[in-house]
């Protein structure tokens, strides 16, 4: 996105460790691998036996190292942690005495910019912190000592000039003492802070810039335990405005709750606006509770899925005192922690309505984007469950909208107001902290006056259910209750009543927990002769299943699923109308679910189409693609086609003409009771449409690019309508393909997949070999089962969507594979996108044979 992206970097080095920090960038002259990425080289001398490690920090690309050790061993790394694209770590151990090669480059060819290269030899990295900016170590034998006999462990810190920073450390097991050195010697130290022996801290500001270093030891010599060490950025003025930072741990000894879990306690003075209370641990399962005045209390397990992260936000009265309780899921969980506590309300300028209005104008001198469009930046505070609407409009150029949020990924618009000139994002607020929007436009060099609207005014709430599909996936956070733990083999009986907690619309909610590994099957059924039932299930991820009436039944609904994931699934028991009460049971069992259900064809025929070699103007060659469509044919015969029932057009023969005349082979034997598959990979394109259409306001047709012309979504649709199949399913691997969404799966029975949004471009997926990314993850959901997620020999819609999500977050998009939009303005994560019409969740796509 457009973030500057602010990087913390700590080194842990044992004792004999030494380590040196290199600057340099990736510029568009430096050598090159054989792939094509940039790289700098540096060479270090080692003896065999020695360690060495690497870490390279980029805020301007995705960083990748190489290690090469002398003869010639190698070790790589992309991200350090998963999405960290920023940081690249990498270690090896000499084999031979020798030089070895380190060598600095990127994730994906053609990226450049600044980094920072931090080498250590000998005994190499002690820890690397997970968070950030929160660490865990251990003082102990083994460790340097200082003179007077105290074990130490030694931290660089890498400061400018003038910059503020808290370092606090905590300890259960030894009482300790903090010291700051700065580069020209002189330090300052701290033993308790506050008074508490456990826990020493000091706020500095850097009189000068360079390597500060941190030094963690104990009061007494020989005292030895756990630590956890926490670095502030900012110092005071990160910790002002009402949010404080609160660093802790759970341990032995502390307080419990009545049922058990250790709890640590923090009190908060409401100001009329909202507090919000993040809590983040590494180290076990974190649950909060925060207590309201009136004795009731709202508590919080896995925000949107996390294991590590519990998140609350309450409404405040002034001068009201608010419990907050840093707790456990589980009893007997230990580990550090920290909590955030935030109280000042979003002020940013907002009027009386909740509304705050900017009128500027895109000139000459504004900043500009990497490719030549002028941009303005504006900036509000946001707390989670907000809804933001952002409005902007010019008569004098195409706008374009971007947001950034302070953690994941942002949302960009062209003309989603329904014109040009119109650029509209709807969103609901899930983190807390700073928001940016950049104002832009769709063209280098467009410059004029504008609008822009910042919409907070809908207060945070929790959602509602619908009659469709339940609340929103991408919700304001639902405040669990403690109500039970399920079995994956068990009966309870609950009920709705008014000390339920809410929906926004009226609806009681009761919520239950279940834990389950990925691939099994499990069913859920609520019942009640009280009210109409209304189930919901959300994975750890945050995904939700919904159900309303099960085979018409208003007592009863029903979700059973292949579990897409490990970890802890909820079980939302509501009704369907605002107000209803009464009894209901819950039934969660894994005997009576996904036996799978027979497709609704007999027969499977296939069309496969893939071009690498053009011979158009403007048309470059493309690498895989053909390979692509034989891949994916070659699946389908797997899956039970057979060989007879799939054409293959390739290169030359993948004319407009041939895939005309091969749907028409098709549909001459085809009837209802027939699959028919649609695969293409190659380039696509897009092209300006002369009519409006109301269902494609972009007033473009998107297209897949032949051999010898271009097939628009228009013309597929039709073309498709030829065969008389009740099930079709169209896969599309090209640039701008998410476009054929809106007007090819526009029949009953068809279901779509395609591998990027409809201006985004789809990336070759160079490390699988393959043309691009949905082709291979395709091909190895059908070929290898991969898709059969419950291992009974069916795929539903709903296996196969999941399968492939996972392997795109996994390979590019959460960690941060960068793609270029198709203006080339911006970079862009490539998404895919399923479009399932009127196929059912649970409808078998394919049926293997034993």
């Amino acid at each position: 996105m457009l973030r500057s992206l602010l990087t913390i970097t700590f080194l842990f080095l044992a004792a004999g460790a030494t380590a040196q920090t290199y600057t340099g960038s990736l510029d568009s002259g430096d050598e090159t691998l054989e792939s094509g990425e940039y790289r700098d080289a540096y060479t270090i001398d080692v003896t065999a036996g020695e360690e060495v490690s690497a870490v390279v920090t980029s805020s301007d690309f995705d960083s990748y190292v190489i290690l090469v050790s002398p003869s010639g061993e190698q070790e790589d790394n992309d991200d350090c942690t998963e999405g960290d694209t920023s940081r690249s770590c990498a270690t090896l151990v000499a084999d031979v005495s020798g030089t070895v090669r380190v060598l600095v480059t990127s994730y994906a060819p053609g990226e450049t910019g600044a980094y920072t290269l931090v080498l250590s030899t000998g005994g190499g990295p002690v820890s690397m912190p997970t968070t950030g900016d929160m660490s865990e170590g251990t003082l102990g034998d083994g460790d340097e000592t200082l003179t007077s006999g105290e074990y130490v462990d030694r931290h660089d810190l890498q400061l400018a000039a003038g910059e503020r920073v808290r370092v606090e450390l905590l300890s259960a097991d030894l009482d300790p003492y903090l010291i700051v050195k700065a580069p020209d010697g002189t330090q300052e130290d701290n033993d308790d802070c506050d008074g508490d022996l456990s826990r020493s801290c000091l706020d500095v500001v850097a009189a000068e810039a360079g390597t500060w270093q941190v030094l963690v030891t104990s009061y007494l010599p020989d005292e030895m335990g756990d630590y956890v060490l926490s670095v502030i950025r900012g110092g005071e003025d990160a910790v002002r405005d009402g949010s404080r930072q609160e660093v802790g741990a759970l341990a032995d000894g502390d307080g419990t709750l009545t049922s058990g879990e250790y709890v640590d306690r923090y009190t908060v003075r409401g100001t009329g606006g909202p507090l919000v209370a993040d809590l983040t641990s590494d180290a076990f399962d974190p649950y909060l509770i925060v207590r309201l005045p009136n004795g009731e209390q709202v508590d919080n397990d896995d925000h949107e899925g996390s294991l590590t992260r519990s998140l609350l936000v309450v409404d405040t009265e002034p001068g009201a005192e608010y419990l907050i309780d840093v707790t456990s899921y589980a009893v007997g969980e230990v580990g550090p922690y920290r909590l955030t506590l935030q109280t000042d309300g979003p002020a940013d300028g907002l009027t009386a309505d909740g509304i705050r209005r900017e009128s500027g104008a895109l000139a000459a001198g504004d900043d500009r984007l990497e490719a030549g469009e002028y941009v303005d930046k504006y900036t509000f505070t946001g707390v989670p469950g907000q809804r933001l609407r952002l409005d902007l409009t010019s008569d004098d150029f195409d706008t374009y909208l971007v947001l950034d949020p302070p953690r994941g990924e942002g949302l960009q618009d062209d003309d989603g107001g329904g014109r040009v000139g119109h650029s509209r994002i709807e969103a609901d607020l899930t983190e807390p902290g700073t928001y940016t929007v950049y104002v832009t436009s769709y063209a280098p060099d467009e410059t004029g006056a504008y609008d822009l609207a910042i919409d907070l005014s809908e207060r945070f709430g929790t959602p509602s259910p619908s009659e469709d599909d339940g609340p929103d996936p991408v919700v304001r956070p639902v405040y669990s209750q403690r109500n039970s733990a399920l079995t994956l083999d068990e009966t309870l009986t609950g009920a709705l009543d008014p000390s339920d907690q809410r929906f926004d619309s009226g609806k009681y909610l009761e919520v239950h927990t279940f834990d389950g590994d990925a691939g099994e099957p499990v069913r859920v059924e609520m019942s009640s002769t009280a009210f109409d039932t209304f189930l919901i299930v959300e994975t750890p991820s945050g995904e939700r299943l919904t159900n309303d009436d099960f085979e018409g039944d208003q007592s009863r609904s029903v979700v059973e699923f292949a579990m897409p994931e490990s970890g802890r699934y909820r079980v939302l028991a509501t009704s369907y109308r605002g107000g209803e009460t009464g009894p209901y049971t819950i039934h969660v069992s894994q005997l009576d679910a996904l036996l799978p259900d027979p497709p609704a064809y007999d027969r499977m025929v296939g069309l496969f189409v893939g071009v690498s070699d053009y011979d158009r103007p403007g048309l470059s060659d493309l690498r895989w693609t053909a390979e692509d469509a034989v891949n994916a044919r070659e699946a389908m015969i797997q899956a039970g086609m057979s060989p007879e029932d799939g054409i293959l057009l390739t290169d030359r023969d993948a004319t407009v003409g041939n895939v005309r005349e091969a749907v028409d082979r098709l549909a001459a034997t085809s009837d209802d009771r027939t699959l028919f598959v649609f695969f293409y990979s190659g380039h696509g394109g897009q092209y300006t449409r002369t009519a409006y259409q109301r269902s494609d306001p972009d007033n473009l047709d998107e297209s897949i690019e032949l051999f010898d012309a271009e097939l628009l979504d228009d013309e597929a649709d039709v073309l498709f309508a030829r065969i008389p199949s009740s099930r079709q399913l169209i896969v599309i691997d090209a640039c701008y393909s998410g476009g054929f969404s809106k007007d090819v799966i526009s029949r009953p029975g068809r279901m779509g997949l395609f591998s990027s949004e409809e201006d985004v471009i789809s990336a070759i997926a160079v490390k699988f070999e393959a043309g691009g990314y949905l082709s291979r993850f395709f091909s190895d959901a059908i070929a290898e089962r991969r898709a059969d997620e419950d291992a009974n020999g069916g795929v539903t819609a709903l296996e196969l969507s999941h399968y492939l999500y996972t392997r795109f977050v996994g390979d590019i998009g959460d960690d941060g594979r960068t793609i270029l939009t198709g203006r080339d303005t911006r970079p862009e994560h490539q998404k895919l996108v399923v479009d399932r019409g009127s196929v059912g969740l649970y409808d078998t796509l394919f049926l293997f044979q034993p």
